[in-house]
């Protein structure tokens, strides 16, 4: 079993934030977690990070609607309850628009962290077989 390592993006305090944690307007810089898997699991989990990301951008689709939702009543409570639906649910730092967005982002970075440690795992296994090579 060859084991690889790589980086784990978190997006950054995303889910906290949608439930209103109050950040700044770009909101917390991504972490990192250093993880490790096997070589020939890597396939595998490169391809349910991408059916993740699917995921996201379906959902994300789908709250469109409450970001453009019409006031249903011409109130000020209506249209005041209307506002904080479309706040809570947008593409500003805290909303779930943007909770989404960088969680998708997360998601591609770690793939390609992924993807970059499978190479360097190859080229470095390439190497060490050549170097085993008896020339003659």
């Amino acid at each position: 079993m060859a084991l690889i390592g790589f980086d784990a993006i978190t997006a950054g305090g995303a889910a906290g934030a949608a439930i209103g944690s109050g950040l700044s307007s770009t909101g917390p810089a991504p972490t990192t977690t250093k993880m490790q898997v096997d070589l020939a699991e890597a396939p595998k989990l490169i391809q349910g990070l991408k059916d993740a990301i699917e995921k996201l951008q379906e959902a994300y689709r789908e709250s469109e609607a409450l970001r453009v939702t019409p006031s249903p009543g011409k109130d000020p409570y209506s249209g005041g309850a209307t506002d904080v639906i479309k706040k809570s649910s947008g593409n500003d730092a805290g909303g779930y628009g943007w909770a989404n967005l960088e969680a998708q982002k997360a998601l591609q970075k770690t793939i390609e962290n992924i993807e970059k440690s499978i190479s360097d795992y190859s080229e470095t296994d390439s190497s060490a077989r050549d170097s085993l090579t008896t020339k003659e």
